[in-house]
């Protein structure tokens, strides 16, 4: 009995301070916002991003090292940075989507087929996809606002789509999306 009397009394006294924490993250900690400085690839301007410095081919195999968003114009930019010049396919899709194949490819890190969200930015471009597919090909897709023209150029190791302005005034999306959209 005076046993069970003092496990019960730790537990109360413990139960506080293990409810206070001792500040390391877990899983219910809120995530913090990172501001500074930009460290992603800027094509031209910064071509490595951190971690990526020793990216390369891997049993012949590009690596697909990041897909990235830049507000160039008033239509916006996706770009693909591989590891070698990449060999791609346009695939068919919605009018209103831009789908390519790379052959050859994986995802550098699962991190780099992350969704990028663009529809804040005032753009043709609404957002932006990358996925690892069987036969070792990465598809990237494009979803577009409204259907633009758009130009595709590749220089090195980039793809490049620059896309022509939408032709309706742009509002942002509601945040945060309702459950089913994206």
């Amino acid at each position: 009995m005076r046993w069970t009397s003092l496990v019960l009394a730790l537990m109360c006294f413990a139960s506080p301070a293990a409810a206070q924490g001792d500040g390391a993250p877990t899983k219910k900690t809120k995530r913090v916002l990172r501001t500074g400085p930009y460290l992603g690839v800027q094509p031209g301007t910064l071509d490595v991003a951190p971690n990526k410095k020793r990216a390369k081919d891997r049993r012949g195999y590009r690596q697909v090292t990041w897909v990235g968003f830049q507000m160039v114009g008033q239509g916006g930019r996706v770009f693909v940075q591989t590891t070698s010049p990449a060999v791609y396919t346009l695939v068919p899709g919605k009018p209103n989507e831009v789908i390519i194949d790379l052959a050859d490819a994986r995802l550098h890190r699962r991190n780099d087929g992350r969704k990028l969200e663009t529809g804040f930015f005032p753009t043709a471009v609404a957002w932006v996809d990358a996925e690892q597919h069987r036969g070792n090909r990465v598809r990237v897709t494009i979803k577009l606002r409204e259907v633009v023209g758009y130009d595709l150029r590749q220089e090195g190791n980039y793809l490049f789509f620059d896309f022509r302005p939408p032709t309706r005034p742009v509002t942002p999306p509601d945040y945060p999306p309702k459950a089913g959209e994206g």
